[in-house]
């Protein structure tokens, strides 16, 4: 059909359809390649890893050691990890998650620690860092070099923890900071980056302290509201199935409910690995890490994350268990 009626031949709506169509597919595929680039560059790493692009469909990220769990009769949802007896609670490990791109600031880290940190009851200091960079660091930590060192220093790579590709991302630290706990030789591990300076004497009793009724040990934490991250905590109550209201006990006139803070802090290895059986048990053994990895990637544009210290927090209280391994620094000065 053809429209005359000017003097001129004019295609009808009839023969712009398929332009109109074509134009509509155009855009349909623009829109699912843009979200595609985000997805790719979401996972990007924000921190000490070389820039890999996170793959989502691609990512497969598994553990190297067995996570080994049980069930809890009286808290069927949370697992328990099988534990050794012969972890120290009164000492404690330091934990130094780096890469290359990160190495430069670690002679200060380090000088820092050397001056500041008291080395009593300090096991080790243990570098975590990938396979590759391994080698960076090795000459300065022979066994010659650190005879002059206070504590045993140990070079250790990641991938003795975790194997992985496609996962470059921000994520990964974050995980390593949780499994680590599979291979300190104490109950406590104080996690550092490469950019945590000591500014002032650190002594052993502000870190760890020791309950008067009995010979137990706890980490001194300093407590923070969840209002100011409450995008995190709510992630971490989406990705552990749990809401905190549920688990704490706080009167209604609270405004914000006392949490655990950021890097540097002090982990119980207890907490760290029932976290991994509880998104074990969720998500089973074979998904659970790609579980973590891939977790709502879309959302996180708008700030919502997971993050290693919420989960830890989370499944802290609704274990019952926080207040075991840890004290507020308020309640001692009190």
């Amino acid at each position: 059909m053809l429209d005359k009626s000017h003097g001129h031949v004019k295609p009808t709506s009839l023969l712009s359809s398929p332009v109109t169509f074509f134009k509509s597919s155009c855009s349909i595929i623009y829109i699912i390649l843009f979200i595609i680039v985000l997805l790719i560059l979401n996972g990007q790493p924000k921190s000490i890893f070389p820039p890999k692009a996170h793959i989502p469909w691609l990512t497969n990220v598994h553990h190297v050691q067995p996570l080994e769990c049980i069930a809890d009769t009286n808290q069927p949802g949370w697992p328990r990890p099988v534990l050794s007896n012969d972890k120290s609670d009164m000492n404690l490990t330091v934990v130094i998650v780096s890469a290359r791109p990160e190495f430069k600031r670690l002679p200060v880290t380090m000088a820092a620690l050397l001056s500041h940190l008291d080395s009593r009851r300090i096991t080790e200091v243990m570098f975590l860092v990938p396979p590759q960079d391994v080698h960076l660091l090795q000459p300065y930590f022979s066994s010659e070099q650190v005879k002059s060192w206070p504590w045993r220093i140990s070079v250790i790579s990641d991938d003795i923890l975790l194997k992985h590709i496609h996962t470059g991302s921000y994520r990964l630290q974050m995980m390593f900071k949780l499994f680590v706990a599979q291979i300190v030789k104490t109950e406590y591990y104080l996690i550092l980056d490469s950019d945590c300076v000591a500014v002032w004497p650190i002594h052993v009793e502000q870190l760890l302290h020791q309950n008067k009724n009995s010979s137990l040990y706890r980490a001194i934490n300093r407590g923070e509201g969840r209002s100011s991250h409450e995008k995190w905590w709510s992630e971490s109550e989406r990705l552990l199935q749990i809401k905190l209201e549920s688990c704490v006990s706080y009167k209604k006139s609270d405004t914000d409910i006392p949490t655990i803070g950021v890097t540097p802090s002090i982990l119980a290895r207890t907490i760290a690995l029932r976290t991994l059986c509880r998104l074990q048990k969720l998500y089973g053994d074979e998904h659970f890490l790609n579980k973590m990895a891939n977790w709502a990637l879309w959302r996180e544009i708008f700030g919502y994350m997971w993050t290693e210290y919420t989960l830890y927090f989370l499944t802290g209280r609704c274990t019952k268990i926080f207040d075991t391994y840890h004290t507020d620094n308020s309640a001692l000065s009190s």
